[in-house]
């Protein structure tokens, strides 16, 4: 025997009753759950409400500095390179004389001290948008899934009936460019105390988004109070 929900009023019934004890809607026999539903009153079959990405653009600040930092540094290297060259020069005939020699091998360490520092700055950078775009974001009607990793994959789950809080983080530069952090707190399923935290970073249009969350966690508990105004 096995708990069936009613198609009428998706009560939980029995599979041996031979009519819904919530609506008195005739059962058929051995009647089974549909794929995805919920044994929970008034929750179907699981269905997608929102799924996105991080958005490239939260990177602005980095991808700001980083060009920056390319550039000062191309041009103190260029405004420096002879000055420092005749001040070495200057400290002795020898050292004179070493960099008349190897002038071209000196350049030519000086351009690729500049090429390294400011490769090694953008391959950061590089790696930090492959990282952001790897992450995916999907809220359904029962959970919310947070999918990262670029080598390797991992996925988060929380049960929407756990969550407790959904704090909204927008800075300045953020909020010109219309994204925002969620974080998401849930309670660890048989109220032993332990709670976890997911962030949802450069999430597009997150004020919506977060509305979106919190509607449907309060759907999914019945419609009973489960956080704390915010």
């Amino acid at each position: 025997m096995a708990i069936v929900a009613c198609p009428e009023c998706n009560g939980q019934v029995s599979s041996a009753a031979a009519a819904c004890p919530h609506c008195g809607r005739p059962m058929a026999p051995g009647a089974a759950l549909a794929p995805g539903a919920v044994l929970a009153r008034g929750i179907g079959p699981e269905e997608t409400l929102w799924e996105g990405s991080p958005s490239i653009k939260s990177l602005t600040l980095a991808i700001t500095s980083t060009a920056l930092f390319a550039m000062v540094l191309t041009t103190a290297m260029v405004l420096s390179y002879r000055p420092a060259l005749r001040f070495i020069a200057g400290i002795s005939d020898g050292l004179a004389k070493t960099v008349a020699d190897d002038e071209p091998g000196l350049r030519l360490a000086a351009v690729l001290c500049v090429v390294f520092v400011v490769g090694a700055r953008l391959v950061k950078l590089a790696w930090r948008m492959i990282a952001l775009r790897s992450q995916h974001y999907r809220l359904s009607n029962q959970r919310l899934l947070l999918e990262g990793g670029v080598l390797s994959k991992s996925i988060t789950e929380i049960d929407l009936r756990s969550v407790d809080e959904i704090l909204f983080n927008q800075p300045p530069l953020e909020r010109l460019l219309g994204l925002g952090d969620i974080v998401v707190v849930s309670s660890e399923p048989g109220g032993r105390g332990n709670r976890e935290r997911v962030r949802l970073v450069g999430v597009v249009d997150p004020r919506d988004v977060r509305e979106k969350i919190r509607t449907a966690a309060y759907q999914v508990t019945g419609n009973q109070v489960f956080m704390r105004a915010t």
